[in-house]
């Protein structure tokens, strides 16, 4: 319930505060599984991967956010699912995953594994591909754009700009 109330309104403020464009709406599988990989320039990223699409997503997010006390319940009940990137392969967190797909649902993940410092691509880690195998779902490919010029991993603070999620 937590997720239907947080996302049109984070939809409504990411549209008037950032310009929200969102381009390929049609690629993303409307029943059934579905692997979402993005590109992960910024702390805006998570929450423009749940107000860009047009179904619930579970989203990989790093164990350390999970330690903080507000924010890692409310990741939780958002549908965040832990990750232990130190890990080589955090089995369990790849284990859920794979539920959720079987479950038919949508699953985000960021295959750089961490935000760029410099709001290019950075090598890929082989989770996603590993996810993608098993799992047999659609790969939906995310270009987020904007987000690092917004809100990059050295500010505090976001600025305002336009962002534009293009759904392969």
């Amino acid at each position: 319930m937590l997720y239907e109330l947080v996302v049109p309104i984070g939809r409504l403020w990411f549209s008037v505060f950032f310009r929200l464009h969102v381009i390929g709406l049609e690629n993303v599988p409307r029943h059934g599984p579905g692997l979402i990989c993005g590109n992960h320039c910024s702390y805006l990223d998570p929450m423009l991967a749940a107000f860009a699409l047009p179904r619930k997503v579970y989203s990989l997010s790093r164990k350390e956010i999970y330690q903080q006390r507000l924010l890692g319940p409310f990741i939780r009940r958002l549908g965040g699912v832990r990750i232990d990137r130190e890990s080589l392969a955090d089995k369990c967190a790849l284990q859920t995953v794979l539920a959720i797909m079987d479950h038919g649902d949508l699953c985000m993940i960021y295959p750089e594994g961490t935000r760029s410092p410099d709001g290019c691509l950075q090598n890929p880690h082989n989770g996603a591909a590993f996810l993608a195998v098993k799992s047999g779902a659609p790969v939906v490919p995310m270009a987020i754009i904007g987000s690092y010029e917004c809100w990059p991993r050295q500010r505090r603070v976001p600025r305002i700009g336009r962002i534009t999620v293009r759904i392969g």
